[in-house]
């Protein structure tokens, strides 16, 4: 099947770099669910298609896995151009999708960036043909043209420490659209449960088979800057053709 792209190792080309992974238990519980969610995925998902990132260093750290479903369209928009993107560009972009349109003056002070890095940051997302100007300001194309994600869910697996699982499926949700832990238990305390819930965190735990305990509130995609280079990741990816497909 080629629905599904995995990321298990570093892929410099499209600026990718994963930590490498301790083997145990808890390592043996994510493969075990990436291969359940997998299944899952290609049975459900007729229209989009699944990137799997395991342990992808990200600036808040390492999430077990990140599973990020994408309309195959991402290709039809891509262009060589995007190869040229920094952290910067995407900060940038990530910031005009909150607001109707910016002046170039308004993007330096807001951003904090140097006057220059901010013009070749919105040369760049022009270049691209993310961005347009129109009525002296800048703004985002139609975002079906720029972001294809339709799905960012991380997973952060924990055999012992739940409070430690909160914080970090907590942190996680800076980018993802839902946020996950999964332990070795499909019945936690019942105070644990609430604490999930109350955050609008989800639980995924493993008896016999895996089972959601409690689901994750679904949260706005692109979030952060971060959001998008995943999409960047898959996109670069595939326009370089070096894919592996599960």
């Amino acid at each position: 099947m080629n629905q599904i792209i995995m990321f298990k190792g570093n892929k410099p080309d499209i600026g990718l770099y994963v930590r490498t992974a301790t083997l145990g238990d808890e390592y043996s519980l994510v493969e075990q669910f990436i291969e359940y969610y997998c299944h899952s995925f290609t049975r459900s998902n007729k229209k989009t298609r699944l990137a799997v990132f395991v342990e992808p260093r990200i600036e808040s750290g390492f999430p077990d896995v990140v599973f990020a479903s994408y309309l195959p369209s991402i290709s039809d928009n891509w262009s060589d151009d995007r190869e040229a993107l920094t952290i910067y560009d995407l900060k940038m972009l990530s910031y005009l999708c909150g607001i109707e349109g910016a002046k170039g003056t308004a993007l330096i002070s807001k951003l904090g960036f140097p006057e220059k890095q901010t013009l070749d940051s919105l040369e760049r997302l022009m270049d691209a043909k993310l961005i347009t100007y129109r009525g002296h300001s800048w703004r985002v194309r139609e975002m079906r043209n720029v972001f294809s994600l339709t799905k960012l869910i991380a997973v952060e697996a924990k055999l012992n420490d739940i409070n430690r699982a909160v914080e970090q499926t907590r942190l996680n949700t800076w980018f993802a659209s839902h946020s996950y832990a999964l332990t070795n238990t499909t019945h936690p305390q019942e105070k644990t449960v609430k604490k999930f819930s109350r955050y609008g965190l989800g639980l995924y735990g493993k008896g016999r088979r895996f089972q959601r305990i409690v689901e994750a509130k679904q949260l706005p995609l692109p979030s952060s800057y971060l959001s998008f280079q995943f999409n960047e990741w898959i996109g670069k990816s595939i326009a370089h053709q070096g894919v592996q497909y599960a």
